[in-house]
């Protein structure tokens, strides 16, 4: 091998080491990747009939589910939707809730779907790898009065609850400046999570008081599903103990709402797969319903 050829051999051979070297520090340099994102269902399970409203066999249980999101700090970000077991043509048989009876929902009658999701540990939130969501819904059991009624009050939620809703959450958090360090984070969820269920209650009681009756709601389940992850999930459930919005002997983070009533419950937890049983009821009428979180 000639001089020449074993001089352009280094040269190369160096070229090659020194863009080696660039692609190391490159990747070194290459923030990794986020944590990935999944599709989550909030899906009606039953309904477990107490003391029922009707004086005849049974009653009609069914569900109807309004889900909601909004990015924090990002406008426009809000999506409000309406899903029913009447819309979906899966109303309970005639009769079939009596006292003791356990009245399932047809999977995917009344689901709530939230795709595309991430859920966020403190260091994700520290890279800014996704904004953190504020994702939840409000699942109205009913019981149904008119056999040939039409689904008027699936509609008026749709009609009246939806963009007022929408409208709250605009306001309360995706217009929300996203704060620079995680203490100021963690209090302004923990300031918006106060407010939007002081919101929620008083749309859901103007929109029952105007309601006529085809159908009764016997209560209503407003769950707030946190897409958290490790260690800021634990943060959060301690700022909410701190703030007040939960008693330290609580189960399943149900919230004591006592002017709201026995008709309604709010739990708010990490977005994961789960399932709580929700005692609801208005005097003389009492439920338990039963919803899930599980991957889409």
């Amino acid at each position: 091998m000639s001089n020449a050829t074993r001089s352009t051999n280094r040269r190369i051979g160096g070229v090659i080491a020194v863009l080696a070297g660039l692609a190391v520090i490159a990747a070194a340099c290459t923030p990794p990747a986020g944590p990935p994102s999944r599709d989550w269902i909030v899906r009606p399970v039953s309904i477990t009939v107490l003391d029922q409203e009707d004086v005849d066999a049974g009653d009609e249980p069914y569900i109807i589910q309004v889900g909601f999101r909004s990015k924090l700090g990002v406008a426009d970000s809000t999506q409000v939707s309406v899903a029913s077991q009447c819309r979906s043509g899966a109303l309970p048989a005639a009769d079939s809730g009596g006292v003791g009876d356990t009245v399932p929902v047809p999977p995917g009658s009344a689901d709530i779907r939230f795709d595309d999701v991430t859920n966020l540990d403190v260091g994700d939130l520290a890279l800014n790898f996704a904004p953190l969501e504020i994702i939840g819904t409000l699942g109205f059991v009913v019981e149904r009065d008119g056999i040939f009624a039409t689904c008027a009050i699936t509609d008026l939620l749709q009609n009246t609850l939806t963009p007022l809703l929408g409208d709250a959450l605009e306001l309360l958090i995706a217009s929300q400046p996203v704060p620079p360090t995680q203490e100021q984070l963690i209090a302004l969820i923990t300031d918006n999570i106060g407010s939007l269920l002081g919101a929620i209650g008083g749309l859901i009681a103007s929109v029952i008081e105007g309601l006529g009756n085809p159908d009764d709601i016997i209560g209503i389940a407003a769950q707030i599903h946190l897409p958290t992850a490790g260690a800021f999930t634990d943060l959060l459930q301690t700022a909410f103990q701190v703030a007040g919005l939960f008693e330290p002997d609580l189960a399943l983070g149900v919230l004591p709402l006592d002017d709201l009533g026995s008709g309604i419950k709010i739990r708010v937890g990490s977005l994961s797969p789960s399932a709580v049983d929700l005692p609801i009821g208005i005097p003389g009428t009492s439920y338990v319903y039963r919803s899930s979180v599980i991957p889409g």
